[in-house]
């Protein structure tokens, strides 16, 4: 009869499987991360078979390293690697949208459009509309001639306004 109980008591093999998967499919959207983003957020011994997986090439070399992490995730808590990811997913989220912010409004100032010179003044009051001004003149001729040099530079200094502020 306790023998009986202990078996009720410890995962099914079937729940088992589902968390080994999910297991599985959290270490490929680790895999998929940068360095710079695998720096910041998971622990060093984690990190270095994240790597050693990036390295590897052949498909089922590629396959066996990614069972050994997800061993390696299933005997140590496994709620820090879905938090650190989902952080991470938070903040590239985050700054996804700052950027496509930052382009949305170079965009509207480069077709000139009085709402997104009223949005700058308000989001950004400390800068140099002299100096935007004449990167849009310097971005619409350039656009003309196939030179993108200081559309990218309105972008930057967009982003430098941006980063001040934030």
């Amino acid at each position: 009869m306790d023998q009986r109980n202990e078996e009720y008591e410890r995962p099914s093999k079937s729940q088992r499987k589902r968390e080994m998967s999910e297991l599985l499919s959290t270490v490929k959207e680790l895999e998929s991360l940068s360095l710079k983003e695998l720096e910041t957020s998971i622990d060093q011994g984690l990190k270095q078979k994240i790597l050693e997986l990036q390295r590897i090439n052949k498909g089922s070399a590629k396959k066996r390293q990614r069972q050994h992490i997800v061993k390696f995730l299933s005997k140590q808590d496994k709620s820090f690697a879905r938090e650190d990811l989902a952080k991470l997913k938070a903040s590239k989220m985050t700054q996804n949208k700052r950027f496509h912010e930052i382009e949305t409004l170079r965009e509207g100032l480069l077709i000139k459009q009085e709402k997104a010179f009223e949005s700058l003044r308000e989001s950004y009051p400390s800068i140099d509309m002299k100096k935007i001004k004449s990167l849009i003149d310097l971005a619409q001729q350039e656009d003309k001639d196939g030179n993108r040099t200081h559309y990218k530079e309105l972008f930057k200094v967009l982003r430098r306004a941006q980063k001040s502020v934030l």
